[in-house]
């Protein structure tokens, strides 16, 4: 391709195969990315899982606790008018 002889067919003949290129590469990545799900999740970490449980469930019970304080509380300041204060917490189900 000369430069002094470029002509605006050449410039779109290019930009298609510039974006071309950019989509190919798209696609590339979003395969490998895609192909992660099949890769082992648990490479020599069975040692750690087992320690890890425990928090794990006391992080997540302190989560449901919070989540049933800030519930408990939208839902009667709905009801009352004034601040509410929540005392205690029970699980129902």
């Amino acid at each position: 391709m000369n430069i002094e002889n470029f002509q605006f067919s050449d410039g779109v003949t290019m930009s298609i195969f510039a974006m071309l290129v950019v989509f190919l590469i798209l696609i590339l990545l979003q395969l490998i990315i895609y192909s992660f799900k099949f890769l082992p999740q648990d490479l020599g970490q069975k040692k750690s899982a087992v320690h890890s449980a425990a928090p794990a469930a006391v992080e997540n019970d302190e989560e449901e606790r919070m989540v049933a304080m800030l519930t408990a509380s939208a839902l009667a300041k709905e009801e009352y008018q004034g601040n509410v204060k929540i005392k205690s917490i029970k699980r129902i189900g």
